[in-house]
This record gives structure tokens, C-alpha cells and sequence, in this order.
């Protein structure tokens, strides 16, 4: 892993060469570029860096076996997603929301395939759907499942509870094996009295309270989940290094959190960066932003620019940036000039982060030199007025 210092005094803009203000000139085009070209990149990247889906892919990722997210259905709502053969006691990943998994799908980060097929609401697409029996006569549902028997000597036929003690209630005879037999399971309508083998069915949706028919249901596929394997290399790469550089700063003593969210000073545009770290030290905050980008061979310029617009918008004493494996060319260019710590590699090279600690303390350091050399300019330049002021108010008396 490279830790690339800037170039500040080497390599110029040619924007600030004509003293035009490097924010201003190279927001727009900046922002534009990176809609053009990095959209689904973008929002892959900032997926990764939200606490519910670093957590399912953390859980992906350990388990030796191939885990898959199967449905399970809830009466209460529908069917939710959880992972199968891991038992967990994070709540949130007991019951995921479809819409949930099926985004990180559209992002290419998890994979969808076939589970099963149900019928829903054609009103409002729930799954709390009740089934009832139809009489096909009345269209009542109070029907009773029942058994018919008959009385063979006579030929009489009624549900099996009509012979009270076995007694046949239209000859009167007792029933003799041999001389009756059972018909099967059938449905007697109460309202109307007529007998069916097969009833009708309705549907009652629970949810929007429309009643329909079977051929009138929606047929809605339930699909399974699982990690999209073509993408693991780059998966592993953005949950690990986040955790890496999330234990390095919080070992040195800074809050973090993961995303930060920082406010715009010109735009008021709220600002997500993968990690924001927040340090006093003395009388100063130290305030770090850090984005990282993930790619199999080089890192494109589009979410270094982005980063560039996003710290030219905040206040940030420590921009870090890492491009795991390596910035390509045209991103290098670009980067210099910025006071960007520039972090190429993986962290989980030997001797990284230590490398990583030590150009931050540096960095650290600097901030706080800068600041003592602040104060004694500014309390100097009081001195000098407080002389000023005595000598010529010894004038104006003489």
C-alpha cells in the first residue's frame, strides 16, 4: 500500500495558475462528470458503507459454507428474508426487507434466483390472503365438510351424523354391514342445502379487504438471495478496509462514524463521506473525511472528483482517500494539487496501517504547528498595534 503525500508546490491547475478559485471552477464540471459516467459505482459504494449491508456482507462472507437469504413467511406482514444456517442475535438481520436485497441486487453486489411462486391480492399485492369455500349454487360460504352414507336396502343417502345410533332415518332399519357404504368426503351448504364433491373458492385479502377469485389472483414470485460471487474480491476489500481504518482511528484516540454526513458551508447539500473521525487534541478538533473506491484493476477519476467537490464544500484539517488497488493515471494527475493523503492498496498489506498511523500523527502534527504559528502571528501583531498605539498617543500629547 502507497500513502501518497500531495505535490501542492509542484504540480498547479491551470485554474489556479489564472487565480481562479479551484472549488468554483471545477464543481460543476466535476459533479456532471461523475453523473455521467459513475452513477451505479456511486451508489455501490456508498451501499457498502451502511451499517445494515456491511453487516449482512460481513455474515456472507465468514460463513464457510454458501450461505443463501431464503424467505420466511410472517402473518403479520408477509414474507421477510433471513440467512440461512447462521444463527444470529442481530435482529436486523433476522427479518430483511425484500426491497432491501433486491436494491443491492440492481447494485450488482448480491444475486437473485427462484424460490417459489404465490398467489396475491390483484388490488394491492398482499400476501394475508384467507381462502374460503363457495357454495356453486347460492354463492354462500357457510358450508359444512362432511361424509355421506348410504343406506343400501332403501337407497336413502345423508351425512353420516343423520343415522342416530345407527338407524337409518328413513326406513328405520339398522344399518348392517354390508347394506350401507361410505361415499367419500362431501359439502352440504347450510343456507341452501345443496351437496357438492368440490366447492368454489373466494379470496379475502386481509390487507385492502377486496374479495376475488382464485383466477382472478396475482401470481407473484418469491425469489432467494445469495452474494454475487463474480464481485467478492471487491466486496471483501470494501467491508474489511472500512473495519480496518475504523479500528486504526478509533485506536488513536477518534470518534467515528460510518457514513459521516457533514453539511455544504456554500450549498447547505448535506455531504455522506465512507468515514468521518473527530479528535481534540490541545485547543484544536481534528476532523478527518475519508472515501474509499474499490475496483479489480484501477480506480477511475469519478469518485476521487466527487471527494475533491465534497471537501472543497466542508470543513476537513485531514482528506484521506483510498483506492484500492491503485489510482489510474488520470485520477493521479488530478489528485495532486489537493492536500489529499492519497492511499493506494490494500490495508491488509504488512505494515500498512502503520505506515497509514504515522502519515496521519504527521499530518496531526503539522495542523498543530500551524495553529501555534497562528496565534504568535496574531498575538505579534497585537504587540506591535499596542506599541503603535502608546507611541502615538505620547505624540499627540507632545
Amino acid at each position: 500500500m502507497k500513502a501518497n503525500l500531495p505535490k501542492s508546490k509542484e504540480a498547479k491547475t491551470s485554474e489556479q495558475q489564472k487565480g481562479m478559485p479551484r472549488d468554483q471552477a471545477r464543481s460543476g464540471e466535476q459533479v456532471q462528470a461523475v453523473d455521467l459516467n459513475g452513477g451505479i459505482d456511486l451508489e455501490r459504494r456508498e451501499a457498502y458503507i451502511e451499517p445494515k449491508t456491511r453487516a449482512l456482507l460481513r455474515e456472507l462472507l465468514q460463513s464457510e459454507e454458501k450461505p443463501e437469504i431464503i424467505p420466511k413467511y410472517n402473518p403479520g406482514y408477509g414474507f421477510g428474508y433471513q440467512l440461512t444456517g447462521i444463527k444470529l442475535d442481530k435482529p436486523e438481520l433476522n427479518n430483511l426487507p425484500r426491497d432491501f436485497l433486491e436494491n443491492l441486487v440492481r447494485l450488482d453486489i448480491l444475486v437473485n434466483s427462484f424460490y417459489d411462486s404465490v398467489s396475491v391480492c390483484p388490488f394491492c399485492n398482499s400476501t394475508i390472503i384467507t381462502l374460503h369455500n363457495r357454495c356453486p349454487k347460492c354463492k354462500s360460504h357457510d358450508i359444512d365438510k362432511t361424509g355421506l352414507t348410504e343406506h343400501i336396502p332403501c337407497g336413502f343417502i345423508d351425512q353420516r351424523n343423520k343415522y342416530v345410533d345407527n338407524v337409518c332415518p328413513k326406513c328405520g332399519e339398522r344399518l348392517i354391514e354390508g347394506q350401507y357404504r361410505n361415499m367419500g368426503r362431501w359439502f352440504v351448504c347450510r343456507d341452501c342445502g345443496e351437496r357438492f364433491e368440490d366447492p368454489e373458492y373466494d379470496l379475502n385479502c386481509r390487507n385492502c379487504n377486496k374479495v376475488f377469485t382464485i383466477k382472478e389472483a396475482r401470481l407473484l414470485e418469491i425469489p432467494k438471495f445469495a452474494l454475487n460471487l463474480n464481485r467478492k474480491k471487491e466486496i471483501r476489500q470494501n467491508v474489511a478496509s472500512l473495519e480496518s481504518f475504523r479500528e486504526l482511528l478509533a485506536n488513536m484516540g477518534f470518534s467515528v462514524e460510518m457514513p459521516g454526513l457533514m453539511v455544504g458551508q456554500k450549498s447547505g447539500m448535506q455531504h455522506q463521506f465512507s468515514l468521518v473521525a473527530k479528535k481534540q487534541v490541545k485547543d484544536l478538533e481534528i476532523l478527518i473525511a475519508l472515501d474509499h473506491a474499490v475496483s479489480e484493476s484501477e480506480v477511475s477519476s469519478n469518485p476521487l472528483i466527487l471527494y475533491i467537490y465534497k471537501t472543497s464544500e466542508v470543513k476537513v484539517d485531514i482528506p484521506i482517500f483510498v483506492a484500492m488497488p491503485q489510482l489510474n493515471e488520470t485520477a493521479r494527475k488530478i489528485a495532486q494539487g489537493h492536500e489529499i493523503l492519497l492511499i493506494e492498496g490494500s490495508p491488509e498489506e504488512k505494515g500498512a496501517m502503520e505506515k497509514i498511523r504515522s502519515d496521519i500523527e504527521s499530518r496531526i502534527e503539522m495542523k498543530i504547528i500551524e495553529e501555534e504559528a497562528k496565534k504568535k502571528l496574531k498575538n505579534g501583531k497585537s504587540g506591535k498595534s499596542s506599541v503603535f498605539s502608546k507611541l502615538t498617543g505620547l505624540t499627540k500629547k507632545t
